[in-house]
């Protein structure tokens, strides 16, 4: 396990969420530390099998994320990133993460323990089945109908002979194994 960290701390910088392009996690956290930004890229290693050789390759913890602490001059300079897609948002602002959050996962990164996230968005297509693990369809197995934003899908289920549709986040999703 590992991560990159810069540092440069301000009190009154708080931890935030950014989007970035499929799989340019790195070249992101590379640029933005140039920009003197301080950033956290939680990391972790996997074994990984080609036809002639495997190898210990290092992944973002959580695909398509990093954290950024930026002042407020910095705010809009990382949406300047041409791979940086938004800030998470959260309640009509920027989604905010506590230190605490950031010290938890940088400790069990530290630790050694062997870690992957449980669900992403990309776990889940169109045409799976899967079981609601939350909310008011606990339980229920629904079927995927489409994909309508980056963490929100539109599943199907029936009851009293009709179907209803419904959209939720995927992160309530577990892959339903008959």
């Amino acid at each position: 396990m590992d991560f990159f960290y810069s540092e440069r701390m301000n009190e009154k910088e708080k931890w935030k969420v950014i989007y970035v392009s499929s799989r340019q996690e790195k070249k992101v956290l590379e640029r933005l530390q140039k920009l003197r930004i301080t950033c956290f890229l939680p990391l972790t290693k996997k074994l990984r099998q080609w036809s002639d050789r495997k190898k210990w390759v290092e992944f973002p913890l959580f695909n398509g994320y990093l954290f950024v602490k930026p002042n407020a001059l910095q705010r809009d300079k990382i949406l300047e990133d041409h791979c940086v897609v938004a800030y998470v948002r959260y309640n009509g602002g920027d989604a905010i993460v506590q230190d605490k959050e950031i010290d938890t996962i940088k400790s069990i990164l530290e630790s050694g323990y062997s870690l992957e996230t449980i669900n992403k968005p990309d776990d889940f297509e169109v045409g799976n089945q899967v079981i609601v693990k939350e909310g008011p369809l606990k339980g229920s197995v629904v079927d995927i109908i489409r994909r309508n934003s980056q963490e929100y899908f539109l599943v199907s289920f029936d009851t009293l002979g009709q179907s209803i549709k419904v959209e939720l986040p995927y992160h309530v999703f577990e892959i339903y194994n008959k």
